[in-house]
């Protein structure tokens, strides 16, 4: 690109690269006639290697890209900057004035699917981090921020915008939908259970309410009768129906205000029948008996 930019056929340059352990090997032995090096301005491998190009006192010549505005402005992945004066050390200064020249980034990039949950701690444990390894890893403090803004070249993930421009979505935030629709099928399920339950208990209810009819019949016929026989067999009849409706309730098959109801009409019950012994315990044996066959034969 270089190259091309100052219109230097690219086909009359021989290019051979080094490994990095044997750069300045390479630059002592006068291997090349002109060096590139790519990374940080204070990379310890650039500066072992201009080091190393110093022989007699006499330090490296730095090319300086007068064109680095241009080739930025084509090509976006590149920016243009200046390398300071004296970046490398040495006496004199390596390099004794500013330098023109180019750089670029390297990006730490994900899929656009990656959950932003995930990109997002992931970038704040980045920069909690960052402080941390310094002493060790320098280059550390070059860590910045992506560009959020929407004509950026490299788009940014959501996740790291969000983490980026203080954004980032709470618990309640990324999954309120969810709760709410759960919750609101979960009354849905409730009032279908609720009814089908209903349903299946419905004849329990109707018998229910039929022993509670037949109680309140069971009173007029305790106010009625002559015969302490028939108002024990009532008693025996209403613990039945008692004994019923209990279990209707501990089913839940009839609610509180039904079961309220008919313990209002068994204490009645329960007075009438005590009213009528009461009564018959006052008249003879013989009244007794003669009202029970009067009774009978009108009813013939």
């Amino acid at each position: 690109m270089i190259l091309h930019q100052y219109a230097v056929d690219a086909n009359k340059v021989t290019v051979v690269q080094f490994p990095t352990g044997e750069a300045a090997d390479a630059i002592r032995s006068q291997k090349a006639d002109a060096w590139l090096a790519a990374g940080p301005v204070n990379s310890k491998i650039t500066t072992e290697a201009i080091a190393a190009s110093t022989h007699d006192g006499r330090a490296p010549t730095f090319l300086a890209i007068d064109s680095a505005e241009a080739i930025a402005q084509n090509h976006p992945m590149y920016e243009s900057t200046e390398i300071p004066a004296g970046a490398f050390g040495g006496s004199p200064d390596r390099p004794e004035e500013e330098v023109k020249t180019i750089s670029f980034s390297h990006h730490i990039v994900a899929r656009k699917d990656l959950s932003e949950t995930t990109v997002a701690a992931l970038t704040r444990q980045l920069f909690a981090v960052r402080q941390t390894v310094l002493a060790e890893f320098p280059l550390a403090a070059k860590i910045e921020t992506p560009d959020t803004d929407k004509d950026a070249f490299i788009p940014v993930h959501p996740g790291a915008a969000a983490f980026v421009d203080g954004e980032e979505k709470t618990f309640l935030d990324r999954y309120s939908d969810y709760i709410w629709w759960g919750l609101m099928a979960l009354s849905a399920m409730g009032s279908v259970g609720a009814w089908f339950a209903g349903y299946l208990k419905k004849d329990e209810r109707s018998n229910n309410s039929t022993l509670r009819e037949r109680l309140l019949e069971m009173i007029a016929a305790a106010r009625r009768t002559d015969s302490s026989e028939e108002l024990d067999h009532l008693q025996s009849e209403a613990d039945e129906i008692l004994r019923d409706t209990l279990h209707c309730f501990e089913d839940g098959a009839i609610e509180e205000g039904a079961l309220t109801s008919f313990n209002i009409a068994l204490e009645q019950f329960h007075h009438a029948v005590a009213d009528r012994k009461s009564l018959l315990m006052q008249i003879p044996q013989n009244l007794q008996r003669t009202s029970a066959q009067f009774r009978a034969a009108g009813t013939l």
